[in-house]
């Protein structure tokens, strides 16, 4: 932050709409597809084959015994939660403790809720078809690794677009942020190398 506003010329990068046209947003709308195909298609296979979900339990050819659709939508909905909330994250550049709070603070709320939602009996609805289905899923090994492996699947693709852009063609801010970390590294190798040199005695 403060380097931009010692340099304003770096405004360059993101003048005139840049981020508003249509090579991006046709970069975002197909990450959004991809990621909604990893999600739910990736959910749909993992729980398919049932030695995956029978979890040391003996289970028919028929998973719906212990991975319902509810169970398979809280899944889906577990993942897209934790991934835009990943991808935010990922996508910040300065962070405060207001940042922090609302990040980890969503992500926090989202489990308690669910907690809440699906562990008590609430007396004003007719029905309640999302009770214990929350608990039974964090229950399963599978799960938790379906979450894991299916939150990385998301990610990876616009992990290793931002790594190559940022290596072969880096923006102005880029490489002002690359020339100031080299010169905070040289700063703190000049000051271990004084250090040392008067502990040695000189």
């Amino acid at each position: 932050m403060d380097i931009l506003k010692k340099d304003p010329t770096l405004y360059r990068d993101i003048g005139k709409n840049c981020l508003l046209r249509w090579p991006t947003f046709i970069y975002w709308t197909a990450l959004g597809v991809f990621q909604a195909i990893v999600m739910f298609f990736g959910a749909y296979f993992l729980f398919d084959n049932t030695t995956f979900t029978s979890n040391g339990q003996l289970m028919t050819s028929n998973t719906q015994m212990m991975f319902g659709n509810w169970t398979f939508g809280t899944l889906v909905f577990t993942v897209l939660v934790f991934a835009v909330t990943f991808k935010l994250a990922l996508d910040t550049h300065y962070w405060t403790w207001i940042n922090h709070f609302v990040i980890w603070g969503s992500l926090l709320f989202y489990v308690v809720f669910s907690l809440l939602w699906g562990g008590i009996i609430w007396p004003f609805l007719n029905y309640q078809r999302m009770y214990y289905v929350f608990m039974q899923m964090l229950a399963s090994g599978p799960a938790w690794l379906s979450i894991i492996l299916l939150i990385a699947a998301c990610l990876v693709p616009d992990v290793a677009k931002t790594v190559l852009w940022r290596a072969l063609w880096p923006t102005t801010t880029e490489k002002i942020q690359i020339f100031v970390a080299k010169s905070y590294y040289n700063a703190l190798l000049h000051v271990s190398n004084c250090v040392r040199f008067i502990c040695s005695g000189f």
